[in-house]
């Protein structure tokens, strides 16, 4: 606090105002980079000649890695300050990114996006610890508005821009369109954000952060391999073994650790193991819905990556919208009605989308698409809610970081899943383009199945179980 104090008197009254931009810059950065690439897959994969189960690492690496990521952003801060953090995050993102235009293999690029993932999941999490800590004296609710206002842009013009940029440039260009805002915020960070630490701050529980990167790439490589080979080969059950004995180590070391990475203690009670469940479901629609819509309807529809892009653009309209109102209705409304509403909404979503034939309009692709935009921004205020309410007062610090956590699990999980399943049913269906149609169906499907049975898990989590 005294490093923002001598901040604030160097830079005068609008200091807080000018380091809420530079935070919604570095945000906006790493959430473009994770929504845009979605709509240069089939231009990816077309280049390097390479399938779904491998292309999907684009986007389930990535977020894998910000899942870990998220876990080592509160030690990063207090060990080497948030402006050493912020400034080597966004110096790495911006190397990988220049890297990526010279790939010429796809491994190459998919290290790249992990590397990418895991700077989005150390850095984000500082700007919500700064606008709590700058705007201590008043104003923090309109700061967080502007900055949500931000963060649901980035969502929205991304996969709109990035798609245009595609059709002109390459997919190149969905790696250098992070790129301004990752260079403004670096050079402005550097004068505008703090750099006070704590040097007492404990050693990193390295083995912890191993198991868990073990386990999480693991996992989800034995269902990648399982699209492509067997169960029964050893490259997927061996695999699949390792994931699951280094998450069994994870859980052991957090719960026997005095200062674990992930408070397990925080699922001794009922109402937040519910609200996990909703967390993993949000995740899933999140990320799900914004890896196989674009895929969809360039695959299907036979849309370019710049129509696609534009499909999502009106649904991000409406998520803004939503999240808006869904904030406004928790302080009226029960946590489970507005939970089971979202969830109904993104149910009704996906089995209208599973219902289309190849040849649906744009207008009514974009109806079936928004009609689940308004189910998550109903969800994103009512989920924290009833997960941070279900806790005790000192818990409510690490219960926040935690169902963020689970969340971005939902999605590396969810695209991963979906892609399973995709390609299972596209060969069980024939694999011409007839079985591609029947097997998006059936995905979308998929989803509203997972949707409708999470209602159980939203139905009776209450307001206040303290």
């Amino acid at each position: 606090m005294q490093d923002l104090s001598l901040l604030q008197r160097r830079y005068g009254p609008r200091y807080p105002q000018y380091l809420l931009v530079v935070l919604m810059l570095g945000s906006m950065a790493m959430i473009l980079a994770s929504t845009s690439v979605n709509v240069a897959l089939p231009a990816i994969m077309a280049d390097f000649g390479i399938g779904r189960p491998l292309a999907q690492w684009l986007s389930t690496g990535f977020l894998a890695a910000m899942t870990s990521g998220l876990l080592l952003s509160a030690w990063a801060q207090a060990r080497f300050g948030a402006r050493a953090t912020a400034q080597t995050g966004l110096a790495i993102f911006i190397v990988t990114s220049l890297l990526a235009l010279t790939a010429t293999a796809a491994w190459q690029l998919i290290t790249l996006r992990v590397i990418q993932g895991l700077c989005a999941g150390i850095v984000q999490p500082l700007a919500m610890v700064l606008i709590f800590q700058v705007f201590a004296g008043g104003g923090r609710g309109a700061a967080l508005g502007a900055y949500g206002l931000g963060v649901m842009i980035a969502p929205t013009l991304g996969p709109t821009i990035g798609g245009y940029l595609v059709d002109v440039f390459g997919w190149y260009a969905v790696f250098w369109l992070p790129l301004p805002m990752c260079l403004a915020a670096m050079l402005a960070g550097l004068f505008l954000m703090p750099s006070a630490r704590e040097r007492s701050t404990p050693f990193l529980d390295l083995w912890a952060f191993t198991l868990l990167n073990i386990g999480l790439f693991a996992a989800l490589g034995a269902l990648a391999e399982a699209q492509r080979f067997p169960w029964g080969q050893p490259r997927v059950w061996v695999t699949g073994l390792l994931g699951t004995l280094a998450i069994l180590g994870f859980a052991w070391r957090s719960r026997y650790s005095a200062q674990p990475l992930l408070p397990l203690a925080l699922w001794r009670h009922a109402g937040f193991r519910k609200a996990s469940w909703v967390a993993l479901t949000l995740g899933m629609g999140l990320y799900g819905t914004t890896y196989i819509i674009p895929l969809h309807v360039q695959a299907i529809e036979g849309y370019s990556a710049g129509w696609a892009g534009l499909l999502l653009l009106p649904t991000g309209i409406v998520m803004g919208v939503a999240s808006f109102m869904g904030g406004r209705l928790s302080d009226r409304l029960s946590t489970s009605v507005l939970l089971v509403g979202g969830l109904l909404a993104l149910a009704v979503s996906a089995f209208g989308l599973g219902w289309l034939q190849p040849g649906a309009s744009f207008l009514v692709l974009c109806f079936w698409a928004c009609i689940g935009r308004i189910g998550l921004g109903v969800l994103l205020p009512a989920l924290t809610t009833g997960a941070l309410d279900a806790l005790n007062r000192e818990q409510i610090a690490h219960g926040a970081g935690a169902i963020t956590f689970v969340r971005q699990l939902g999605g590396a999980f969810g695209v991963n899943v979906l892609t399973f399943f995709l390609e299972w049913r596209h060969r069980q269906e024939g694999g011409d383009f007839a079985a591609e149609v029947v097997a998006f169906q059936q995905s979308f499907w998929l989803m509203g199945a997972v949707f409708a049975l999470t209602i159980l898990a939203a139905w009776n989590l209450r307001p206040s179980q303290r």
